[in-house]
């Protein structure tokens, strides 16, 4: 009789948004409640386009690679990757940085970092570093528009 393996653990991509939609990150933040971890990506109007939740998508990664080729490093045993397209910590118009809190390290039971990996013509991508892999349950929220990704932890 062969023996058998468990198959690793892995979570379906997700994604959405509205390819029309443009955003500025306000505000990215991480919090603990009873099952579940909670990081919410917060956004505002751009200078450019009309306002909305962008393009957003959410994958398993095993590692971060910035545009410049190099590794990203992340703390933590499994990682998410979160992409956002139209969307910026640059003002389109001036060039000048409107978001500075790229790395957070909220201390919850799950989540170990949320890390800004790279931005890059209206290209975001941030790197959630998790104690161990759960897999995202991902809703949208307005006024304001907001991301939220729900990591369930035992109660």
């Amino acid at each position: 009789m062969a023996a058998s393996s468990t198959p690793a653990l892995t979570c379906p991509d997700q994604s959405g948004g509205s390819d029309s939609a443009q955003a500025q990150i306000t505000a990215v933040r991480a919090a603990h409640n009873p099952g579940f971890d909670r990081v919410v990506f917060e956004f505002g109007p751009s200078p450019v386009g009309a306002y909305g939740l962008p393009p957003w998508a959410i994958a398993v990664t095993n590692s971060f690679i910035g545009i410049s080729g190099r590794q990203v490093p992340v703390d933590g045993n499994a990682f998410l990757q979160v992409r956002f397209r139209n969307a910026s910590t640059v003002d389109p118009n001036s060039g000048t940085q409107t978001f500075t809190q790229t790395d957070i390290r909220p201390g919850l039971p799950l989540v170990r970092e949320v890390k800004l990996i790279d931005d890059f013509e209206r290209v975001m991508t941030w790197g959630i570093g998790l104690e161990r892999l759960s897999c995202p349950k991902v809703s949208s929220l307005t006024g304001p528009v907001r991301l939220v990704v729900d990591l369930p932890t035992p109660p």
